[in-house]
């Protein structure tokens, strides 16, 4: 017995118990994904740069200067540590939080109710002048086929805007960015009502979150602020955005400024470094009341909330050149998208170089 602690020593059979559960907990502790590295491949951006190894005091700038079998001969022959940077998942409808080079074509196709749909894509692009620094583009067509009256195809407000992206702590990356639409687009106030109700239907199509394209008789400002955690295989995002809406052509019925609110919440996963999985959940709100709500009865379009998920592949197809596909579903929780049974389907097509 053991006379300090008053305790019998462990049988055998423990002791192999507990080696077994030792081993385990080592192998556990110690053993980390090998496809790690590899998601290096598909990330988006870097961490901080890390600081390159000091200089030994006194050592010799240059090898001719070392002794032969010196300790600068032997870090001379260390392989070099490549770092690895944890693979960023890519937002459905959130912007990517940091500058990026990136071209873009996304498609969302709507079903709703008997035999209504509507197609909204966007052709876009962002490109990354210094590393913290980025300029963007997107524009836009809609068409609709509705259940009953006519339908429409319009050319949407073109946005043009910047970026800038921080890195506040480990695993933690802020971007934020300005965007103003050029109000050219077609289905104002002065267009046939299935030109009208085109725009109206593109809203849904695209959850609210693209509504100053839509707005095409007004001029519109769009600040936006990003923060994402992005750790091993996993990426989660948040957004806020506001956009101030002042109206410079079209009828005088019409209210002459509007605000539009919307966030969002991003959640990604890399099972495989060619493979992974994302959900966004998104809602919007009119702080203001645009005209085409004050005439909704209901009050259902003052605002939106709803769900997208898919799968996404990356495919490097360069050193510096990775096409990254995707395909989602979004469905709507609340009046009006579920009223009207929306089924969305986005087909997402971003080349990252």
């Amino acid at each position: 017995m053991n006379q300090r602690f008053g305790a019998l020593p462990p049988s055998p059979g423990a002791r192999v118990v507990l080696g077994l559960a030792l081993a385990f907990t080592v192998l556990l502790g110690g053993a980390r994904p090998a496809h790690a590295t590899k998601a290096e491949e598909v990330s988006l951006d870097e961490e901080t740069p890390t600081e390159k190894p000091k200089e030994a005091k006194g050592a010799s700038k240059s090898s001719g200067d070392a002794p032969e079998g010196s300790d600068a001969d032997a870090d001379s022959l260390e392989p070099k540590v490549r770092r690895v940077i944890p693979p960023y998942s890519l937002p459905w409808q959130l912007r990517p939080v940091l500058p990026i080079s990136m071209a873009r074509i996304d498609t969302s196709f709507a079903f709703y109710g008997v035999d209504g749909a509507s197609i909204v894509t966007f052709v876009g692009g962002s490109y990354k002048i210094i590393k913290r620094v980025s300029v963007f583009a997107k524009v836009g067509v809609a068409e609709d086929s509705p259940p009953t009256g006519a339908g429409g195809f319009n050319f949407l407000n073109p946005v043009l805007g910047g970026a800038l992206g921080f890195w506040p702590a480990k695993s933690l990356k802020l971007g934020v960015s300005l965007g103003l639409t050029l109000p050219v687009g077609g289905g104002g106030s002065t267009a046939e009502k299935g030109s009208q109700e085109t725009n109206r239907a593109g809203m849904l199509a695209r959850s609210g979150f693209d509504n100053a394209h839509f707005m095409v008789d007004y001029f519109s400002v769009l600040p936006g602020v990003d923060l994402a955690w992005v750790t091993h295989n996993f990426t989660l995002q948040g957004e806020l955005n506001i956009g101030f809406l002042a109206k410079v052509r079209g009828l005088q019925t019409e209210k002459s400024s509007n605000t539009d609110f919307s966030t969002g919440l991003h959640a990604g996963y890399f099972f495989f470094p060619f493979l992974s999985a994302g959900v966004d959940l998104r809602y919007q709100r009119w702080l203001s009341t645009p005209s085409y709500v004050v005439r909704d009865p209901t009050g259902y379009t003052k605002d939106n909330f709803t769900i997208g998920l898919g799968p996404r592949f990356h495919v490097k197809l360069s050193d510096t050149l990775t096409f990254r596909p995707g395909l989602s579903m979004s469905f709507g929780f609340d009046n009006p998208m579920s009223g009207s049974s929306y089924k969305i389907v986005q087909l997402d097509l971003p080349l990252v170089f």
